[in-house]
């Protein structure tokens, strides 16, 4: 191992600053040992002369007792004036001291036990053993009024006919006692008033609990004495491995901390100075070579995509004025291309934002692989890409041949994060100087011919031609405007009311949605909504749609109901049942006042879309399907998805009157829904007879201009009936 390494692995107990901690931690905790030890040793001696007092205190209590109550008694004492027997004739508590008395033994001891708070017994010799020299002796009175016979044993063979203070043999139980004979005034033993300061068990464990805590105490002590010695250690020694880390940083080039310790004055002052000269000769020479990098840096990032590291908008403009140049100098022709990717704002918006980065990412790399090495491809930002391809012979055979190959290329499906991702590319192509030689002039034709390949259905590429200009209706071009709608406040809400058949009156409303276009005017919505899930846009303006019916409809009559459009882009995800959940929370509205309608496709009975409307009715809302009949035609699906009601498409109501096939169809439709316990909407009513037709047929609801036309919230007032309806 080499010595650098062993410095690295140092441990800190084998540094100076460690080492003497620990020889001054150690002796300190031998010193404390020793003097616990000792302390320890007097605790324990001073707690048995406790006990010892207490007992003694005890039987000075209870043979005052006795006494009180046995007058003809008297007691012995030594010289310090501690009773040391009691002296009489005949036995305490026969049955002459209880006539005499009028007290039992057990009240007697009572009352003794109530002034020393612990048990006081009265033994007497058993008399099986009266003519053995050492008589069993057994309690005739307790002062708990139990007489259970219970042993007395001393130890030792301490004989019983002495003052006792100690351990003693109670029954089953160990107590710490002070035991007086009652003898007669010849010595015989008559038997023993035993007074006890409590259970061996219980003065143990207050023995136990002083040591414990002792111990908590010294412990806690070591503890800060220790943190102490390695605060003042690391005061004295901690510059040094300080400064050793300081040297091997800047060694490894990390030099951007300043050198401590440079204010002391002494060798640690001196060596953290030097140290720091050091640093800062390292530092300057560092910076020199940051500048460097960093000047290359900008200079990259300033004309380069930050996620493709393709050249960018700035870069790929001064590339045109090179090429424009070698126009001007030696005829040099060149294309540009403009390549928008289709279907990648729904794909961002549907799997997110990271693997909208990761397709880019893949697309470039796709794309550099049909480039010629002289091509310039370039991000202009989002979807957009542009192409400066370097004209050899032909320009529009090449120019052709390219965007052909990027066409295809893009074409084929992307793998990516375990999704496959269809998307393509439309591309848009200006020659020079055949479509001008002023370049903002072929960048507006390059973007004409890019809106020309859009309008024509996408997938697939334009050259720009004399005359070719942007169309007003292009859909590409509303795409666009889409995109700044919402934010823009150009999308409104429009009411229908609905009916209910049975009794006349208005049930509720349908929310239409409407785009008020600042140039076009009122746009339909069968002319944005199919480009709004084309370009992802969908999925941002049914969350607009569910939050301005909510709030809407909390200003209604708590009566009415609104149903609300959704698209199937919007049933693959859970988020549309939180978006409801919030809407309804944020207005405080019941579920029940919410009608979600579907379409019918063929994806309507995925596993997916079911477990998003099975969500929807745990939430309290309703569902009806859309257009029924007109769609994904297969009626079994309709035993598989939680919805409410059926609504009767207009072509059915349409001809109601003059064809029997329409009737018989409606009536089908409406025998169907009601055995599945289904309701039933017929929209597009535009005339009385149509209206009696459908009552005939025994349909629930009907909406349509005859009824009333879409109107905004304003125009809309309180509850009618059909009566008054139009």
């Amino acid at each position: 191992m080499s010595r650098g390494a062993a410095h690295a692995g140092l441990r800190w107990y084998r540094s100076i600053y460690g080492k003497i901690s620990l020889f001054l931690f150690c002796g300190i905790v031998v010193a404390y040992g020793l003097g616990a030890l000792a302390g320890w040793t007097l605790v324990e001696r001073s707690l048995t002369d406790s006990w010892m007092r207490q007992a003694r205190l005890n039987a000075q209590v209870a043979s005052f007792t006795i006494r009180s109550i046995y007058t003809d008694i008297a007691i012995t004492a030594d010289q310090t004036g501690q009773v040391t027997g009691i002296v009489s004739e005949s036995p305490i508590g026969d049955d002459d001291s209880v006539l005499a008395t009028g007290f039992n033994p057990a009240d007697v001891l009572a009352l003794a036990a109530n002034q020393t708070k612990n048990p006081v017994w009265l033994f007497a010799p058993a008399e099986d053993d009266a003519r053995s020299t050492e008589r069993r002796i057994v309690s005739i009175a307790s002062s708990n009024g139990t007489n259970d016979h219970l042993r007395i044993v001393f130890p030792d063979n301490m004989p019983s006919s002495k003052f006792y203070v100690g351990l003693a043999q109670i029954g089953d139980q160990q107590h710490f006692i002070a035991s007086l004979p009652v003898k007669t005034g010849s010595g015989r033993l008559l038997g023993l008033l035993v007074s006890s300061i409590g259970t061996a068990d219980e003065i143990f464990s207050q023995k136990d609990q002083v040591i414990t805590r002792s111990l908590l105490v010294l412990a806690a002590v070591l503890m800060v004495i220790g943190f102490i010695v390695t605060i003042g250690m690391r005061k004295f020694f901690g510059p040094v491995p300080v400064l050793i880390s300081m040297l091997k940083r800047i060694a490894a080039d990390d030099t951007g901390r300043v050198t401590p310790y440079q204010h002391r004055r002494d060798e640690i002052g001196d060596l953290a100075q030097a140290i720091e000269t050091l640093r800062e000769a390292v530092v300057e020479r560092e910076n020199l070579r940051e500048v460097r990098q960093v000047a290359r840096e900008m200079e990259h990032l300033a004309h380069h995509d930050s996620l493709t590291g393709l050249p960018n908008r700035a870069l790929f403009n001064l590339k045109l004025e090179q090429a424009q140049a070698k126009l001007k100098a030696s005829g040099a022709r060149f294309n540009i291309m403009l390549i928008d990717l289709d279907r990648f704002k729904a794909v961002n918006d549907r799997l997110g934002h990271a693997v909208g980065d990761e397709l880019l990412n893949a697309v470039t790399a796709r794309l550099s692989l049909v480039l010629d090495s002289h091509d310039t491809l370039a991000r202009f930002g989002g979807d957009e890409f542009a192409l400066l391809q370097p004209v050899k012979r032909n320009p529009m055979l090449e120019a052709s041949r390219l965007a052909g190959l990027i066409v295809e290329s893009l074409s084929a499906p992307f793998a990516i994060g375990g999704n496959s991702v269809d998307i393509g590319a439309s591309v848009g192509v200006a020659c020079a100087p055949l479509h001008g030689a002023d370049l903002s002039e072929l960048m507006k034709h390059a973007d004409v011919a890019l809106y020309g390949a859009k309008a024509a259905g996408r997938g697939r590429f334009r050259l720009y031609r004399e005359g070719m200009v942007m169309a007003d209706t292009n859909p590409y071009a509303l795409m666009k405007d889409l995109e700044g709608a919402i934010g823009g406040g150009q999308f409104e809400l429009h009411y229908q009311p609905i009916f209910s058949l049975t009794d006349d009156r208005q049930t509720g409303y349908e929310a239409l949605l409407r785009w008020k276009h600042p140039e076009r005017g009122m746009i339909p919505p069968d002319h944005f909504i199919p480009l709004a899930e084309e370009c992802g846009q969908i999925l941002e303006l049914g969350k607009w749609v569910i939050e301005r019916a909510c709030r809407d409809a909390a200003t209604m009559e708590p009566a009415l109901s609104v149903a609300i459009n959704v698209s199937p882009l919007q049933l693959k995800s859970m988020e549309i049942v939180d978006v409801l959940r919030r809407s309804l929370e944020r207005h405080g509205l019941e579920p029940k006042r919410i009608e979600i309608e579907i379409t019918e496709t063929a994806g309507i009975s995925s596993a997916e879309v079911i477990a998003v409307l099975k969500a929807m009715r745990k939430l309290g809302l309703s569902i009806s399907v859309d257009d029924f009949g007109t769609g994904y035609s297969s009626l079994s699906y309709l035993t598989m998805l939680p919805v409410n009601k059926l609504k009767i498409d207009r072509s059915f109501v349409h001809d109601l009157e003059n064809r029997h096939e329409c009737r018989a169809l409606i009536a089908g439709i409406v025998h169907t829904a009601t055995s599945l316990n289904l309701k039933t909407v017929a929209e597009g009513v535009e005339d009385e007879v149509q209206l009696n037709l459908l009552k005939m047929c025994g349909c629930n609801f009907a909406q349509g201009y005859h009824l009333g036309k879409p109107r905004p919230l304003s125009a809309n007032a309180g509850i009618r009936h059909l009566s008054k309806a139009g």
